[in-house]
């Protein structure tokens, strides 16, 4: 397992799925974005990989260059590593409300709780504190040597859920999280904060921005095209009608 290569300056480092990235069952697609000199990475996983994916960053570059990891959201899956990778010395980037449930570890507002029942993760698998070093919220922008990574305001999925835009190499690059997916999926689950009129919201005005290539949290890669399956998405919204649910396809 190691760093797979996807795009000029990104790579994947962690996945629960991807054969050559593999770092848990239970991990989200981990990826680093770095430019010869700086960088940052998009999620962390469970925490139950982060020594096999802070392996994979080492063949790219030394982690302590890092500008920090921008975490997307709070589901377990992509912030559980959260404390890992702030223990190797790399900088936490999230939103208010994902800030707000690292500080305390908070299991229901995450939905881990119920998650851990339904047997999405291992009975003992608990999530770890820890406090984030820069509150994000759409608008920002997060400066990496000659990266600058804009952040949007994507809620839906869940409170707080944040993506990233990334323009490089004439085209512009969608860091997902949980958003979107290859073949124009959404993830709508039976959770406390998952909304269907902000999730509605969301999708439209991304179909606005002209993306080219999505990398979403789970699942393939879109890196040709991706603005058709987004805007695929974002036409089965207006007509009221949730998109392909990615969860049980």
């Amino acid at each position: 397992m190691g760093a797979v290569p996807l795009l000029d300056s990104v790579w994947l480092v962690g996945s629960g799925s991807h054969p050559d990235a593999r770092t848990d069952p239970h991990d989200c697609h981990c990826y680093l974005i770095w430019d010869g000199e700086d960088g940052v990475l998009v999620d962390t996983g469970t925490g139950l990989g982060a020594r096999a994916w802070l392996a994979a960053v080492a063949e790219v570059c030394d982690p302590a260059a890092l500008t920090g990891v921008i975490v997307t959201h709070y589901h377990a899956d992509h912030a559980g590593g959260a404390a890992a990778a702030q223990a190797a010395g790399l900088p936490l980037l999230a939103s208010a409300e994902t800030s707000a449930a690292l500080a305390t570890a908070d299991e229901s507002r995450s939905s881990l709780a119920v998650a851990r029942a339904a047997g999405v993760y291992p009975a003992d698998y608990r999530l770890a504190p820890a406090t984030v070093d820069r509150v994000l919220a759409g608008g920002d922008v997060v400066r990496a040597g000659d990266l600058d990574l804009r952040i949007v305001d994507a809620p839906g999925h869940c409170d707080g859920h944040l993506v990233v835009l990334l323009r490089r190499a004439g085209r512009t690059i969608l860091f997902s999280g949980d958003c979107l997916f290859a073949g124009g999926r959404v993830s709508i689950q039976a959770i406390h904060d998952c909304r269907l009129d902000r999730y509605a919201e969301t999708v439209v005005a991304l179909a606005g921005q002209e993306v080219d290539v999505l990398l979403p949290g789970h699942g393939e890669p879109v890196l040709t095209d991706a603005g058709v399956e987004i805007a695929r998405a974002a036409e089965s919204f207006r007509r009221l009608v949730p998109p392909p649910n990615v969860l049980g396809s």
